[in-house]
């Protein structure tokens, strides 16, 4: 197994009291595997992905749990053994990559840098490398576009811009953090594709995160759904999306509108919002949006049950009972 989360937990010390962001959250991933992690804002994804890249901002801390990736225990290296491995086994694609990219070095310093910190490689044999990265990812006029600075290129081209130093080293992960948010529809399934045959022909880990569950269903063989900083439900896709077990996973699917579907009513909605890390409600978390609440759910937190299928569920109600009658 290449990484080994286990019963990680992120928390924040602020004023208003301890935030658990990342709060007991576990899962594996092997090469050559796409891991989807879903889930609506402030549930804890991207801090999740922060958590095990060691890049927590402060104030906050990695509290408890375990990060294995291939035989390193990523919570006891230090500062500069982590340093050592971002960058070079492991890689983040960030959300928003007009603000990742450095705006006065050119693309091609920036994605060189990263070859002669980590491949020892000289200048001239750096930029060589860059300009192969770039054809690689899809940019053309690569020889051009070394020279030109972030502002200079579309959101497209500043995402593969990203991609290319992702891969630069050949990592054995790459978390890839919204890496198509912003973008319109067409070069989203460009990037998808692109990362998609990257993990194939490199043999790389991904973990793909995203609130959309069409980019997933697409794109991931096991999907992790998270919510309030913990997963609710985890399974293969296909498991995931042909009997989902938690109330919010079925939420989530029941509001996306489908293709050639024609209905009077509208969109069904997950009534409410996700509630401040601070003040979470007592038993389970989703108790309050939830449409198949019992008296138990508002008393006790359910832990991750196996149902027998590897498909993992965080609730006290059995729907596949529910969903029978």
């Amino acid at each position: 197994m290449l990484l080994t989360v286990d019963r990680l937990k992120t928390y924040f010390h602020t004023s208003e009291g301890i935030i658990r962001a990342v709060d007991d959250v576990s899962f594996k991933i092997e090469r050559g595997r796409i891991l989807g992690i879903v889930g609506e804002s402030g549930c804890g994804k991207s801090m999740t992905a922060m958590s095990i890249m060691r890049l927590v901002p402060s104030p906050g801390k990695i509290v408890g749990g375990n990060i294995n990736f291939d035989g390193h225990d990523l919570l006891k290296l230090s500062n500069e053994e982590i340093r050592r491995l971002r960058g070079d086994r492991m890689a983040m694609i960030f959300q928003d990559p007009m603000t990742s990219l450095n705006p006065v070095f050119t693309i091609g310093e920036q994605i060189a840098e990263i070859l002669r910190t980590h491949r020892g490689l000289k200048k001239s044999a750096a930029l060589e490398r860059t300009e192969s990265l770039l054809q690689n990812v899809g940019i053309p006029d690569p020889a051009r576009r070394i020279r030109e600075y972030p502002h200079q290129m579309s959101g497209g081209m500043r995402q593969r811009v990203m991609i290319a130093m992702a891969i630069s080293c050949e990592p054995s992960l790459i978390i890839a953090d919204e890496p198509t948010t912003a973008l319109d529809v067409t070069i989203q399934a460009q990037i998808l594709r692109l990362l998609k045959g990257l993990t194939d022909s490199l043999n790389t880990a991904l973990i793909l995160i995203s609130h959309d569950l069409g980019i997933i269903a697409e794109t991931a063989d096991e999907v992790g759904v998270m919510y309030a900083g913990k997963v609710v439900e985890y399974a293969t896709t296909k498991e995931l999306f042909a009997n989902p077990l938690h109330p919010y996973t079925i939420g989530l699917l029941e509001s996306i509108p489908r293709f050639g579907e024609v209905k009077e009513d509208r969109l069904r909605t997950i009534k409410g919002v996700v509630p401040k890390l601070s003040e979470l409600p007592e038993g389970c978390k989703f108790n309050p949006r939830c449409k198949y609440v019992i008296e138990k759910c508002n008393n006790a937190e359910p832990e991750l049950i196996d149902t027998g299928v590897g498909h993992l569920v965080r609730c006290w109600v059995d729907l596949n009972k529910s969903k029978s009658k």
